[in-house]
């Protein structure tokens, strides 16, 4: 079982601080991560949003943390490919390989937001037919010399792109997948390692969505075993579970009433699918139905297992900043679950 550190942020400027303040925070997180045992770091793209929004490009932040790092791998969850120049992710992620070493982890998806794409403009509505033409022509741009491309969604005269990677033949790519049963069928036909997020449904409903996923692995010559199903997940932990509850609450309710809805486009007067998704993210809720990692350590360990359990994860995603919650806080419960949770699981 691996464990990452996850950065899905959800600024709170008052309490945050202003930008180098919160990217100094971050940064130190990335320090602890590498220096308690986190088997790899991720970055998510978000744009325009206190929603992820002060982290717009992934590639930058896990460069810097190529440079301040030597163990852990480097992962993007995820590049927002078809809204980019497949061919400029290409380039930015080999980069990155060399200069990480051979440590990234190339996660790509759509995303969540119709905005992002109208601002770059870039085509949503096409945007997940286009993502399996972007991402061979990523690994092409890896793994060859001189090529031309005259696909369904993109064109390019005969060129060779530079750097390679120096993974060889190209670094572990990874695509997300929530609902929609013909993505579960793609990735696993391609034979690419899954990204999910069982707490947005159930724990149990997403390994059924998942069965889809490993038979299109198997249709497609590949085995399930050789495959990384990573997953994430918010977590605090605390000295126990009450203390948990009351160091975190605010800070989660934040993200319950604010941050979610916003992620998912949702207008708080609109009642009723605003309601439901804050329902669904009520703090015991969470804890209880297993999808938030909150409580004491023992709590915390239950509920990972659980998780194990129920999804057949290979890979846990922890999202431990979030909602303004204090350096102090973060870190501590880093501590906790390095040294009391974590050896339990591995």
């Amino acid at each position: 079982m691996k464990f990452g550190y996850y950065f899905l942020n959800t600024y709170v400027p008052e309490l945050d601080g202003e930008s180098p303040e919160l990217y100094a925070h971050w940064l130190e997180q990335i320090d602890a991560a590498e220096a308690l045992g986190f088997d790899s770091l991720w970055a998510t793209e978000h744009h325009f949003r206190y929603f992820g929004g002060m982290l717009p490009n992934p590639q930058l932040l896990l460069t810097a943390a190529a440079q301040r790092t030597k163990r852990m791998r480097l992962g993007a969850a995820v590049c927002l490919l078809p809204m980019h120049h497949p061919l400029q992710v290409a380039e930015d992620f080999a980069m990155l390989d060399l200069l990480s070493n051979g440590r990234v982890n190339f996660g790509a998806g759509r995303g969540m937001h119709p905005l992002e794409y109208a601002t770059f403009n870039a085509d949503w509505d096409t945007a997940q037919l286009r993502l399996p033409e972007a991402l061979d022509i990523v690994v092409r741009a890896w793994t060859g010399g001189e090529f031309e491309w005259n696909g369904e969604h993109y064109r390019y005269p005969k060129l060779s792109v530079y750097p390679k990677p120096y993974q060889k033949p190209h670094p572990p790519i990874y695509v997300t997948a929530n609902r929609d049963p013909e993505s579960f069928q793609m990735i696993g036909r391609r034979g690419y390692n899954l990204m999910t997020l069982p707490w947005i449904a159930t724990n149990e409903l997403q390994r059924t969505r998942m069965q889809t996923y490993f038979d299109a692995l198997r249709e497609g010559g590949h085995t399930v075993e050789s495959k990384d199903i990573f997953v994430m997940y918010p977590a605090y932990v605390g000295d126990g579970d009450a203390q948990a509850r009351a160091e975190v609450i605010e800070h989660w309710n934040r993200w319950q009433r604010v941050f979610a809805p916003e992620a998912m486009n949702l207008d708080p007067s609109k009642g009723e699918a605003y309601e439901r998704v804050v329902k669904h993210l009520d703090y015991d809720a969470m804890a209880s139905d297993n999808r938030g990692v909150f409580g004491g350590p023992e709590t915390c360990a239950r509920i990972l297992k659980r998780i194990i359990e129920v999804v057949g994860t290979t890979h846990i995603g922890l999202t431990f900043h979030f909602g303004g919650l204090s350096q102090d806080k973060v870190l501590k419960s880093m501590e906790r679950f390095a040294r009391l949770v974590m050896p339990a699981l591995k």
